[in-house]
């Protein structure tokens, strides 16, 4: 009898303490390109791929048990260029915060804290389309790490500083099919084992109309050409926000931002063993968003990734490279409208991008459409 009372108070607790909120996040994109097919220009897995595609179908929960346990997980499903649907668990962590000292940790599946975009789900993006600096260094599905991480923040009367460390095993990238019809072997450059991150985030409020974030970030592991070959990358991003109301609730609001990333890998080509070296290269992001109305939203973006090839072997006359990363100069124009759809919140948004490749040029536009429910996810 002692028994039954006990599990029953026990259950009583968990149901008393334990909180479930569902999320959805619909993202599907009509386009046409004049390079031919959406999937020549796509860059990240996400980005639209096809004339009419599912960029995603994110169905997540949030977990809240008392004051400081959280949870999230997520099943996100989508089209590749082909048409054919694909589905993926994107993340499960638990987290542990408001710890002593300003501390947090996470444990599990998730997107690692790195450069501006990273740990950014789909349906946060200001465009339909990833930043390049995310796909470049960190594969078509960015950075996701299966292990640990933990947080430090400290607040200010004007702002907070806030570090986070992570390690991990790195969870596979799907095969980069667009990079290999340009010929990249980028993809070799990538996390392949286990890698560490760190990010540290400074928040300065200069009042409550003008805010400024400055961050940097940095990540070491070892890479796919193996043999213990290692890629580093260094990340600094700024990002200004002027909102007209302040702290409070609606107004214009005008954001700029820039971001510089930078990577190091060593290769070896894959014929020759002896043929081994080390290549730097880097990518360069500037965006400015405007909020003109309440509803509407102007996105301005540009970005240019440098080039790079070494290790060539000259194999049945046709140059081979153990590292090879073509010239990409991107333009990006948005204007996003905002309406809700009884408890959705929805927005259209119309894209214009330009991609410069050393083989061809693109002029592409991408009508997106976002369905949303449900609360912020727990990051």
């Amino acid at each position: 009898m002692r028994n039954l009372v006990l599990l029953f108070s026990l259950t009583s607790l968990l149901q008393a303490e334990l909180k479930i909120e569902p999320t959805l996040h619909l993202n599907a994109t009509a386009g046409l390109t004049s390079s031919g097919n959406p999937s020549d220009v796509a860059a990240f897995e996400h980005d639209p791929n096809d004339d009419f595609g599912l960029q995603g179908l994110d169905l997540g929960l949030n977990l809240h048990w008392s004051n400081w346990l959280q949870g999230f997980v997520n099943l996100n499903a989508f089209t590749d260029a082909e048409g054919e649907l694909d589905a993926e668990w994107e993340e499960g962590f638990i987290k542990l915060h408001d710890l002593p000292g300003g501390l947090s940790l996470r444990a599990g599946r998730y997107l690692n804290r790195f450069g501006l975009q990273n740990n950014v789900h789909l349906h946060g993006w200001d465009f339909a389309s990833g930043n390049l600096s995310t796909s470049r260094f960190l594969g078509e599905e960015g950075l996701t790490t299966e292990g640990g991480e933990l947080t430090w923040q400290r607040d200010y009367d004007q702002g907070f500083f806030a570090i986070s460390g992570s390690f991990g095993n790195v969870a596979g990238h799907h095969e980069e099919e667009g990079e290999e019809e340009h010929g990249d072997t980028v993809e070799d450059a990538y996390f392949s084992d286990t890698a560490w991150t760190v990010r540290a985030l400074l928040g300065y409020n200069q009042t409550d109309f003008h805010q400024h974030r400055f961050g940097l970030s940095a990540a070491a592991g070892d890479n796919g050409y193996g043999g213990g070959r290692e890629t580093e990358l260094f990340g600094a991003d700024y990002v200004y926000t002027w909102r007209e109301n302040g702290l409070e609730a609606g107004g214009r609001e005008l954001s700029l931002g820039l971001e510089y990333t930078y990577g190091s890998a060593d290769w070896v080509h894959e014929d020759n063993p002896a043929n081994s070296g080390n290549t730097n290269y880097g990518t360069f992001m500037a965006f400015a968003n405007y909020r003109f109305h309440e509803n509407w939203e102007a996105g301005l973006r540009y970005e240019k990734s440098n080039g790079r090839q070494d290790g060539v072997e000259i194999i049945g006359g046709e140059p081979e490279y153990a590292f090879l990363v073509e010239d990409h100069e991107r333009i990006t124009a948005a204007l996003t409208h905002e309406f809700p759809i009884n408890e959705f919140d929805s927005l259209v948004r119309l894209q214009y991008q330009y991609d410069d490749l050393p083989e061809d040029t693109a002029h592409s536009l991408f009508l997106q459409f976002e369905l949303n429910f449900g609360p912020g996810e727990i990051r």
